[in-house]
């Protein structure tokens, strides 16, 4: 019992430890009660991991993961010195809205609203608040690796118009027999290097390979740079999905290797490291063989099939 009263008075001393500064940081900075649109909290927990791991075991007693970095940000991390976001526009309610219309439609364009819906739902489905976003967390709110003081990963929804080539994905959610029996992954992978067509399926009541849960134009190899066919396993996913160099000079981002020998699928390729858009030719060419070797994707379905497929995911190459 004495070590209970001994916790029980340990935490209170660190609770009033933490709360003695709040008069202090409201009066001087004069900082609202509830999570600001300027303050992002998953930048916060990944540059700040001793925050984090402070308040991670009782995140639901503040409000919330949101609530409980903003807790301490208002209490001690304003008078600490701590940046509340890399930026002041971090959370753009513009993009947000336009990037996902079926937030704007429920939640229209006010920036409050709709960073409301970004704390509630939109940072565990992966969506970004800006259009250059890197997410620090995944979608169960454990650190990736990425650092949220490096240039911001580009965007995920490129301007370019969609290839024509899209009218060829079949439909998600559909029923779509391989025949490839359950092995132990809650996905595979297939890609098929004639249509350029990657499918990602699950298993179904038949304990096969059979339920498609997304399909994705990609990008295989042009002449004299094929993509190996057979049957792989994705063995590493890049650190925290960031930067990767291409042998061609270019770079890509949210890397899964597959193969030795540099074979991986990635987004399609950047210019130079940091820049916010793709190369327009390499968007305009999904859908067909273009790449040297790697299985290239729109950097919106190279960001889903990281944060989704583990390693040891099986990868069907055909045709």
């Amino acid at each position: 019992m004495k070590y209970f009263f001994r916790s029980l008075a340990l935490a209170a001393f660190t609770l009033f430890i933490i709360c003695s500064m709040k008069i202090t940081v409201s009066a001087a900075g004069n900082l609202p009660a509830n999570t600001p649109v300027w303050f992002d909290a998953e930048y916060y927990a990944t540059a700040y991991p001793d925050v984090y791991a402070a308040f991670k075991p009782n995140l639901a007693q503040y409000g919330g993961f949101d609530a409980a970095m903003w807790f301490h940000y208002r209490n001690c991390g304003a008078a600490e010195g701590r940046k509340p976001a890399a930026s002041e526009q971090w959370f753009d309610a513009a993009y947000y809205a336009s990037a996902y219309p079926d937030v704007a439609a429920v939640y229209g364009t006010d920036a409050n609203a709709l960073f409301g819906h970004y704390i509630a739902l939109g940072r565990s489905e992966l969506r970004r608040p800006n259009a250059s976003y890197v997410h620090t967390l995944d979608k169960d709110g454990n650190p990736t690796g990425a650092n949220p003081s490096a240039p911001a990963a580009p965007s995920a929804t490129e301007t370019t118009a969609a290839p024509s080539a899209a009218a060829n994905v079949p439909a998600e959610g559909t029923y779509a027999a391989t025949g490839v029996a359950f092995n132990g992954s809650p996905y595979l992978v297939l890609v098929d290097r004639t249509t350029n067509i990657c499918n990602v399926l699950t298993v179904g009541s038949d304990g096969t390979y059979c339920q498609l849960i997304r399909s994705m134009l990609c990008s295989t190899g042009r002449a004299g740079h094929g993509t190996p066919a057979g049957a792989f396993t994705i063995y590493e996913h890049t650190a925290g999905g960031g930067w990767v160099y291409m042998a061609d000079g270019t770079w890509a981002v949210w890397g899964m290797r597959f193969r030795t020998g540099g074979y991986m699928f990635h987004s399609v390729c950047f210019a130079n490291k940091g820049d916010l858009t793709p190369i327009p030719e390499e968007v305009a060419a999904l859908g067909s063989r273009a790449s040297l070797g790697c299985v290239r994707l729109s950097v919106d379905d190279a960001m889903w099939l990281y944060n989704t497929v583990p390693d040891g995911t099986m990868v069907i190459i055909g045709n």
